[in-house]
């Protein structure tokens, strides 16, 4: 008898023990408000894949960016620290796998642009902003997890994950081109044009260089006159016309949106804007033999345009988006 009341203390502390351990975090879907580290969470949006805004570093080949929307609420008696948040927050995807989280910092999605970054919050405050996931791109996030003082676990249906929104196509601004000069040769004719009562000059024929030259002299009453001479010639028999831009071919030839695409071609230097059947992407790389680009949001199926200051070019086949 003596001997079973020293053990039921000792029972009852193993089954407070085993009570703690069995707790888990609270459960959430997309929208909910859970207890997380120092204060409240609310799981405000999952977007995916989540496009970069026009000359941010986009994510590598074969991945793409997840973003998830969150607003963090302290205590209303006491402030809390939410900086830990982006470190401490993991995306699970289908296939299980974890993901750390990140600050928008290295990958500015355009949809996460206007918040600012996590940090401390007075009492009683909330503050909304992103934490940027990279996972593959056939990859769907399935489960978000923050730990900290307190834990919290939201699970994401594929029915709550939203498409980023595109970034803003970067106007292009028309530049200006001088026309092209028209090579003159000795030869005959002259050509005057002449204000009344001034003094013209006349340049004997034959005496022009390639270019032609031009005389303007001046009247003593402040009138000009000027006079060209010379034919224009034909063109040198040697002479090289350059070619304009143009896409040779698409690398691959269909893929997923957030994927990277190589454009080859010649002249494509400097290219302002790059569409996939008319939507703007993101141009990550540009130079005159290659452009890569990223499949944005609401591309679908057709050809990939390069709008250049050499001219407008479209690629010889169609883009497939898987």
């Amino acid at each position: 008898m003596r001997r079973a009341a020293r053990l039921a203390p000792v029972f009852v502390a193993v089954a407070v023990l085993a009570a703690a351990c069995s707790s888990s975090p609270p459960v959430g879907q997309v929208g909910a408000t859970l207890s997380a580290m120092s204060g409240t969470v609310t799981l405000d949006k999952v977007l995916s894949p989540a496009p970069v805004q026009h000359g941010s570093v986009g994510p590598p080949y074969g991945h793409k960016l997840v973003a998830v929307v969150l607003t963090v609420h302290s205590p209303a008696t006491a402030a809390a620290k939410f900086a830990a948040i982006y470190h401490n927050s993991k995306l699970v995807d289908s296939k299980k796998l974890a993901h750390i989280g990140k600050s928008a910092a290295k990958y500015q999605v355009s949809a996460c642009a206007a918040y600012p970054p996590f940090g401390a919050l007075p009492a009683g405050q909330s503050a909304t902003g992103c934490v940027v996931f990279l996972l593959p791109t056939a990859s769907t996030p399935v489960e978000l997890k923050i730990s900290g003082k307190a834990e919290a676990d939201w699970t994401i249906a594929a029915t709550a994950i939203q498409p980023g929104t595109a970034p803003t196509p970067v106007a292009s601004v028309p530049t200006a081109t001088a026309p092209p000069a028209v090579p003159l040769t000795g030869g005959s004719g002259t050509t005057t044009t002449a204000v009344p009562g001034a003094t013209t000059t006349t340049v004997t024929p034959g005496t022009l260089d390639a270019r032609g030259t031009t005389t303007t002299t001046s009247a003593g009453s402040g009138n000009t006159a000027t006079t060209t001479s010379g034919t224009p010639a034909a063109r040198h028999p040697h002479h090289v016309v350059s070619k304009g831009a143009k896409i040779v071919r698409v690398t691959p030839r269909a893929g997923p949106v957030g994927s990277r695409v190589l454009i080859s071609g010649r002249r494509l230097g400097g290219a302002t804007q790059v569409t996939f059947n008319g939507v703007p992407a993101f141009v990550k790389k540009a130079a005159a033999g290659k452009i890569v680009a990223v499949v944005p949001v609401g591309a679908t199926n057709g050809p990939v345009v390069v709008t250049t200051p050499a001219g407008t070019v479209t690629s010889p086949r169609s883009f497939v988006v898987l």
